[in-house]
């Protein structure tokens, strides 16, 4: 089990304040890059095994978590593969600051990656279009406007990021493994992601939930889900 080493009160102060927070993982990018080389089994037990090592089984990225939705419980909604945009300007929640803490992404950055994100953008209300990948997005010049500022991230190395689900960010080269936590509210418009009917699956998955933190999947051939 690995353990984030970046001070988790500075990681906490640029989440409210930026809207995200660049961990400065070295390791990541290898990770990701041996998950690549397996075709990115997310719905197996290696990819179980790959949100326990990088999220869940991290107890700073676990305390960041439930820190963030304070009272409320909240459910690992959404695992996929994000690749680039260029020239696309996205967020995955809406409503500014009057939407409050809702969604948490993790982007699990694949070497050579880059990334443009829009810090302050979280605490506007902007106005969006529907995006092509269920995001929403939002230009560039409206940005600018709001004073939001620009952070390049070049990921050469590949890298981590935590950030708030309406933080705008345009993805431009390489490509994020995106995590999302929602609220329990929200999970309930989400579609659940299935995993094979599998005795030690099961277990596995049980033991990474908690009572702050659940998991929206759904086992094959089964008619409840794990993140209820």
């Amino acid at each position: 089990m690995e353990s984030t080493t970046f001070p988790l009160d500075i990681a906490k102060g640029s989440l409210l304040e930026e809207g995200f927070v660049d961990l400065r993982d070295p390791k990541v990018g290898e990770h990701v890059w041996e998950f690549e080389r397996k075709e990115f089994p997310f719905h197996t037990e290696e990819g179980m095994d790959f949100l326990h090592q990088h999220i869940l089984g991290n107890p700073g990225i676990r305390s960041i978590v439930e820190w963030f939705f304070g009272d409320k419980r909240c459910i690992l909604a959404h695992c996929l593969r994000y690749g680039p945009l260029p020239g696309h300007i996205e967020c995955f929640l809406t409503g500014g600051k009057d939407a409050g803490r809702r969604a948490l992404m993790f982007h699990l950055l694949a070497k050579g990656s880059r990334v443009d994100y829009y810090a302050y953008s979280h605490l506007h209300a902007f106005t969006t279009e529907k995006g092509g990948r269920s995001t929403h997005e939002m230009s560039r010049s409206a940005l600018r406007d709001a004073g939001c500022e620009v952070r390049h991230k070049d990921f050469t190395i590949g890298g981590s990021v935590i950030l708030d689900a309406r933080l705008g960010l345009e993805i431009g080269a390489g490509y994020a493994i995106t995590v999302v936590f929602v609220t329990e509210d929200l999970v309930a418009g989400l579609p659940k992601m299935s995993l094979p009917n599998l005795p030690g699956l099961k277990e596995k998955v049980a033991g990474m939930q908690s009572k702050k933190i659940g998991l929206n999947f759904v086992f094959e051939g089964s008619t409840g889900s794990t993140g209820t």
